[in-house]
């Protein structure tokens, strides 16, 4: 588009014809203000749109942050009026009743009933790993299969006990010496002919002290030189045979009394000890059949028939057999965070839904708060005990390590609690 004020004609004399020479200079000045009057207005009308477009996304974004910030803050204030979708429809439950009663599975949760819901992860209540006791030996028999539920003190496996019986062995000879030799020093030991033995000898003496005591007494009256050496001899056979006539006197009352009470209990200690030696080669034979600890399912298989097991020598061996756990136990282990954990309370009852079963809802409790928080998740750990329902076979559906979300329902007084906490 040309320019008006650049095409314009020059002036036009009163006859009709044009003064190029004498109004050349003047219209030049005229058409130069003219365009530089255009331009200021132009770069004016530019300046004032280009600041106005510049402060209006800054408007808009101070009004969604002013809007966001306040619904956060709300939610933060009041997070049980946000209502769970997942919670909310009816799905047909399949555990029975709970203790704490809560709201039938087959009827719709209301919105906003659910005080908390988290993710966590089944784990048995009691898993046992299964390992011989201070034995160890190779595996001769080998029962266990992954999955199989086996009774309490079904035999898993049997290790080699050629060892352990013969030990068992030596501390029964060593326990029947022992007796034995406690027999001896009991009064009831002594027999009726050992006692009789000693009494005739003692009579025997006697005699013998009596022929010595004549002996001496004649010679004394003798008195003669030649008889002083005999009178000596006499003297010495009198105390010989007084001596040995004191000494089965005091055989013969032992025998009667027996041996010292000293004597005695320290034979029984010897038979105590060998009785102890006995029980515990007997226990480590015993521990050579592995047996389950509990009724329960095996988890993993650790060990083959031909193996060696030694629980005390870990670095060379394996020290289990398997792991067993009873899958009718379960629970759930769950982190809640710090700020939501005055939401629970020990006995609140819980809905469960694994996520490889999402059609199916178990009723749960929460059965403990863990007394310690992890400082660097800033979470604190909760078990929820599953409640299978009346003919469900454990394992069926819910296995170790699955994952599960549990939603907390509301609980007399804590609800009311934890509004007046938000709402102070």
């Amino acid at each position: 588009m040309s320019d008006p004020v650049a095409t314009m004609d020059p002036p036009v004399g009163a006859n009709g014809t044009s003064h190029p020479h004498g109004t050349g200079h003047h219209d030049r000045d005229m058409l130069d203000r003219v365009q530089q009057l255009r331009l200021d207005n132009q770069l004016g009308g530019a300046k004032s749109a280009r600041t106005g477009s510049t402060w209006l996304p800054w408007i808009l974004c101070g009004v969604l942050a002013l809007t966001w910030a306040s619904v956060a803050i709300r939610s933060y204030r009041n997070p049980t009026a946000v209502a769970v979708p997942s919670t909310n429809t009816a799905i047909p439950q399949s555990t029975g009743e709970s203790p704490s009663a809560p709201p039938s599975p087959t009827a719709p949760v209301a919105a906003g009933t659910v005080q908390l819901e988290v993710k966590g992860y089944l784990v048995p209540a009691q898993q046992i790993a299964v390992s011989p006791i201070e034995v160890g030996g190779l595996i001769t028999e080998l029962n266990v299969i992954e999955g199989k539920l086996f009774p309490k003190g079904a035999v898993l496996a049997k290790i080699d006990d050629t060892s352990y019986r013969t030990a068992a062995a030596e501390a029964e000879a060593t326990y029947a010496a022992a007796k034995m030799r406690l027999a001896e020093l009991l009064p009831s030991s002594v027999r009726e002919i050992e006692l009789d033995q000693v009494e005739g000898e003692l009579e025997e003496a006697k005699a013998s002290m009596k022929r010595a005591e004549d002996i001496l007494k004649r010679l004394r009256s003798i008195r003669t030189t030649a008889a002083e050496q005999e009178l000596v001899q006499a003297e010495t056979d009198f105390r010989a045979t007084s001596a040995r006539v004191d000494r089965l006197k005091a055989t013969l009352e032992i025998l009667k009394e027996g041996p010292r009470p000293e004597k005695i209990k320290a034979a029984e200690a010897e038979v105590r000890a060998a009785q102890a030696r006995v029980d515990q080669a007997n226990w480590r034979l015993g521990n050579c059949i592995i047996k389950a600890p509990i009724t329960g399912t095996v988890l993993t298989k650790k060990a083959e028939l031909g193996n060696l097991v030694n629980p005390l020598a870990f670095a060379a061996t394996s020290g289990s057999v398997c792991d067993i756990a009873d899958l009718a136990d379960l629970e759930v282990d769950l982190e809640i965070p710090e700020r939501d954990i005055r939401k629970l309370a020990v006995g609140q009852p819980c809905r469960l839904r694994a996520d490889a079963y999402p059609d199916k809802l178990y009723n749960g409790i929460l059965d403990r708060i863990m007394p310690i928080a992890n400082r660097a998740k800033s979470v604190v750990n909760v078990r929820v005990k599953v409640r299978l329902p009346t003919g469900e076979v454990p394992g069926t559906y819910l296995k170790p390590e699955m994952g599960v979300v549990v939603s907390f329902l509301p609980m007399p007084g804590l609800s009311d609690k934890a509004t007046e906490d938000t709402n102070p």
